[in-house]
């Protein structure tokens, strides 16, 4: 018995990302998380499904969501897709993608959306866009890291050109 190369020790071809789901909220830091998973997905030639979740319950009162029989949530997906839309740009197209709006609590949906999706790990901003909530209940990629089945990337700090135009169409190395 010879010994083992490390190449023979870690089997990286039986590690398979096929799938990477990237929740945005359209914070910088789930531009960051986008940017990650671009990088992992042209590494591994895996296909990215970019989730916006539309929590009417940040947005619209029970009473409105109630009296406006549904408009509402309407209009908030109608914007979700518009931004996924321009997200989209971002992504080479050299890299499959596509888009999925939700509604719905943010953690919950992520988690059911990889599922259904048979994710091979979520990639998420550290923080994004949430309210006093996150406070008492923690927020989104902590809950997200705690309950998911696949493997969690949680993607921390801001890009580097985040106030700047992006070079080569908004991907950051």
């Amino acid at each position: 018995m010879g010994e083992e190369t490390r190449d023979e020790r870690f089997k990286w071809r039986d590690i398979a990302i096929r799938r990477i789901l990237v929740a945005t909220d359209g914070s910088a830091q789930a531009f960051r998380a986008l940017n990650e998973a671009i990088y992992i997905a042209a590494l591994c030639d895996a296909q990215i499904t970019l989730l916006m979740t539309v929590d009417l319950n940040e947005h619209v009162s029970a009473f409105e969501q109630v009296s406006m029989s549904g408009y509402v949530s309407a209009e908030l997906k109608i914007a979700a897709y518009q931004f996924l839309a321009d997200l989209m740009h971002v992504i080479p197209p050299e890299v499959p993608a596509h888009t999925r709006v939700e509604s719905g609590d943010p953690a919950d949906t992520i988690i059911e959306v990889a599922e259904q999706e048979e994710s091979d790990l979520i990639v998420i901003g550290s923080r994004g866009m949430s309210s006093l909530k996150s406070f008492f209940m923690g927020n989104v990629s902590e809950q997200v890291l705690r309950r998911a089945s696949c493997p969690v990337l949680v993607s921390k700090g801001m890009p580097d050109d985040w106030d700047t135009e992006a070079d080569n169409n908004g991907f950051l190395p």
